[in-house]
């Protein structure tokens, strides 16, 4: 996705022309620029939830599921957002989707999980495209004692 600046005019003029099922700006777009949506490798072109940061698609009605404090909460994918289905609730992201239900700062990719096709609980983190992952560069602690700080 590439990101363009518009007036607030213009802005408010693609939304005035949105029809029913459209979420966002670029459904908008393409339908008025007659560009064809472009699906991800091995999609439906369903609607589902598309993550283009980490180049995944999850199909219309894909569930996904997590125990947070003990209770479990189960969401799912629909019309390109996390729906909770507890609530019913649409979030536009899997960060929002997990503070929606108390957490605090984590990885929800980590922590929400599906189940795979051999029926096993499979952490939604594996369905993501390796490359896409910006893994972030940690220093190495290293054992500091009383005796190596100057007090």
């Amino acid at each position: 996705m590439r990101a363009i600046q518009v007036s607030t005019e213009v802005f408010a003029a693609i939304w005035k022309a949105q029809q029913e099922g459209e979420q966002s700006e670029n459904a908008i777009l393409a339908r008025l620029l007659k560009v064809a949506p472009v699906a991800a490798p091995g999609s439906s072109g369903a609607a589902g939830f598309r993550d283009a940061r980490y180049g995944i698609e999850f199909s219309e009605g894909f569930e996904i599921f997590r125990t947070y404090l003990g209770r479990e909460h189960r969401a799912k994918a629909t019309g390109g957002y996390w729906q909770l289905l507890k609530t019913g609730e649409k979030y536009p992201s899997l960060n929002e989707l997990s503070r929606a239900i108390g957490t605090k700062t984590e990885n929800a990719w980590a922590n929400w999980f599906y189940i795979d096709a051999n029926a096993h609980r499979a952490p939604i983190s594996s369905l993501r495209d390796e490359t896409k992952i910006i893994r972030r560069n940690r220093s190495k602690l290293t054992n500091i004692t009383l005796d190596d700080l100057e007090l």
